[in-house]
C-alpha cells in the first residue's frame, strides 16, 4: 500500500511539473509571435552639402525576420537653405528648401525617405527631429532585409529650378540617425526548444 501511495505521489509530482512547463510554453508563444522593433544607431553624423557629400554602410541587425511591416529613419539635425535665382529676374535671389535623404537600395525600385527645409527660416537653420517612414517604390518589398542585412546611404539633395539656377548652395547638419525596423523576428533556437518541450509537456498532461 505504501509503495502504491509513493508511486501515486511521484506521478502527481510529474504531472504538476508538466503542467507548469505547459503554462510557461503557452505564455511564451504570444511573445515570440509579437512584432518586435529593432534599432540600429548609425555613425553618420556630420555636414552634408552640394559637393560629393554622402555616407554609406553595410549593416547587420543581428536578427532574422519572418516579416517586416515598416522601416523608419529616426533622425535629427538642422537644415540651412540655399538661394536660387530665375534667369528672367537676375539679381533677385530667393530662399530655397534643401534636403537630405536616406535610401535602402533597390528591390527592385528605390526605397527612400527625404527631409526638406531651410526656406522658412533662411538664413538661419531649420531644426528637425522626426521619425520618417521609408516608402516602398512600385513593386518593391522588404524581402531582401529578412536576414537582417542590407546597405543604407545618406545624401544631400537640392531642387531643380525651372528657368533658373542655384546661386548659393545650402547644407544639412545631421546630428544623429537610427535605422528602425518593425517586424516579426525568427525565434531563437532556445525558444524553439522551449516550444518543443512545452508540446511534449502538454502531450504528457493530456495522455
Amino acid at each position: 500500500m505504501k509503495r502504491m501511495n509513493r508511486k501515486g505521489e511521484i506521478m502527481k509530482c510529474r504531472t504538476q511539473i508538466a503542467v507548469l512547463v505547459a503554462v510557461v510554453f503557452v505564455f511564451s508563444m504570444p511573445s515570440a509571435a509579437r512584432a518586435t522593433i529593432v534599432e540600429l544607431p548609425l555613425d553618420c553624423a556630420g555636414e552634408y552639402g552640394s559637393g560629393p557629400s554622402y555616407w554609406s554602410t553595410d549593416f547587420d541587425l543581428g536578427v532574422a525576420f519572418t516579416d517586416i511591416s515598416h522601416v523608419y529613419m529616426d533622425w535629427s539635425g538642422e537644415i540651412t537653405g540655399g538661394l536660387g535665382e530665375y534667369d528672367f529676374h537676375p539679381g533677385e535671389p530667393f530662399p530655397l528648401d534643401v534636403g537630405i535623404y536616406a535610401s535602402l537600395g533597390f528591390n527592385p525600385g528605390l526605397r527612400r525617405v527625404t527631409i526638406w527645409g531651410g526656406k522658412a527660416t533662411y538664413p538661419d537653420p531649420e531644426l528637425f527631429d522626426c521619425l520618417s517612414e521609408f516608402e516602398l517604390s512600385g513593386t518593391s518589398t522588404w524581402s531582401d532585409l529578412l536576414d537582417g542585412q542590407g546597405t543604407t546611404q545618406i545624401y544631400y539633395t537640392e531642387p531643380i529650378i525651372a528657368d533658373g539656377w542655384v546661386v548659393q548652395h545650402g547644407f544639412v547638419t545631421l546630428d544623429s540617425a537610427t535605422l528602425v525596423v518593425d517586424g516579426t523576428i525568427v525565434p531563437e533556437p532556445a525558444t524553439v526548444s522551449l516550444f518543443a518541450f512545452g508540446a511534449l509537456a502538454l502531450r504528457a498532461v493530456t495522455s
